[in-house]
C-alpha cells in the first residue's frame, strides 16, 4: 500500500497544504494574486482522471483492485496522459503555462531555466535511471521506517506522508519562494507539475516492478479518504477559476488539508 499511500499524501500535501499555505502567504503579502487560469486548468483536466483512476476506480471492482491486466493497462494510460501533457506545455500550447507579468525579472533569477545542448531523448533515458534509483532506495528504506512508524504506534498511513514530503521538499521551497515573489504562475507550475509528474511516471514503474517481482499492488483509497481528496481537486478548480486569488482560497485549501491530517490519525 505504500505506493497508494504515497500518491494520495502528495495530491493532498499539494493541493491541500502547499497551495493553501503559500495562497495563504501570497494574498496576506499582496492581497490579490493574478496567474493564467488556463495553464492551471491544463495540469487538472489532466490530474483529475489519473486521480480516480487510480486512487479511487478500483473500489468499485470486485476484489476491490485492479487484476494484473487491469494494472498494467492504467500504467500504460499513465504514462500516456503525460505524454499528451508534456506535449502541450513544451511544444503545442507553451503560452498556457506562463503569466507574462512574471518574466519582467527572469534575467536577474539565477534558477530560471536555460534551454539545454541535449537531445530529448538524453534527458528521456536519465530521467528513467533517475525515476528507478528513487523508487528503488524508497522501497528499500520503506521496511524500516514502517517498523519504525509501528513502535512508535503510528498510523500505517503515515509511512506514505513522510515519503511524500521528501518527494515534495524542492519543489515546495522553491514554490513558496516564487509566492512570496509574486510569482504565482511559476508555483503552480511547480506544485502540479510535481504530482502530475510523480503519478504519471511512479503508477507505470511501480506496477511493472510488481508484475515482474509478483508482488501485489493495493490501489483504491478508503470513502474518508476519497472524499477528502476529490473535494481538494474540486477546490481546486474553484479556486483557480477566476485566474485571481486571496486568502480565502488559501484558508479554504488548509481546511481540506486538516481533513487529510485527519484520515491518516483518525
Amino acid at each position: 500500500t505504500l505506493m497508494r499511500d504515497t500518491l494520495y499524501s502528495i495530491i493532498m500535501i499539494v493541493t491541500g497544504g502547499l497551495v493553501g499555505f503559500s495562497l495563504l502567504l501570497g494574498g496576506r503579502k499582496f492581497a490579490t494574486q493574478y496567474m493564467n487560469l488556463f495553464g492551471i486548468k491544463q495540469y487538472l483536466i489532466a490530474l483529475f482522471p489519473l486521480a480516480i483512476i487510480v486512487l479511487v476506480f478500483p473500489m468499485a471492482l470486485p476484489g476491490a483492485n485492479f487484476s494484473t491486466g487491469q494494472s498494467l493497462l492504467v500504467a500504460v494510460i499513465s504514462a500516456a496522459m503525460y505524454g499528451v501533457f508534456l506535449l502541450i506545455q513544451t511544444k503545442t500550447h507553451q503560452r498556457l503555462f506562463v503569466y507574462e507579468h512574471e518574466g519582467d525579472s527572469d534575467d536577474d533569477d539565477p534558477h530560471h531555466g536555460k534551454p539545454s545542448a541535449h537531445s530529448s531523448g538524453w534527458h528521456t533515458a536519465w530521467l528513467l535511471v533517475h525515476l528507478v534509483a528513487v523508487i528503488a532506495v524508497t522501497k528499500m528504506n520503506a521496511n524500516p521506517l514502517e517498523t519504525l512508524l509501528t513502535s512508535m504506534n503510528a498510523p500505517v498511513a503515515f509511512t506514505g506522508f513522510l515519503v511524500a514530503l521528501l518527494i515534495l521538499s524542492p519543489e515546495g521551497l522553491g514554490a513558496l519562494k516564487a509566492v512570496l515573489n509574486n510569482q504565482v504562475q511559476r508555483a503552480m507550475n511547480l506544485f502540479f507539475g510535481s504530482v502530475l509528474a510523480t503519478i504519471s511516471l511512479t503508477v507505470p514503474v511501480v506496477t511493472l516492478i510488481a508484475f515482474l517481482t509478483g508482488n501485489e499492488l493495493r490501489f483504491g483509497l478508503g470513502a474518508p479518504e476519497m472524499v477528502v481528496m476529490v473535494a481538494s481537486l474540486v477546490l481546486c478548480h474553484i479556486s483557480f477559476s477566476t485566474g485571481r486569488t486571496n486568502v480565502l482560497n488559501g484558508a479554504a485549501h488548509l481546511a481540506l488539508f486538516a481533513a487529510y491530517l485527519m484520515t491518516i490519525f483518525a
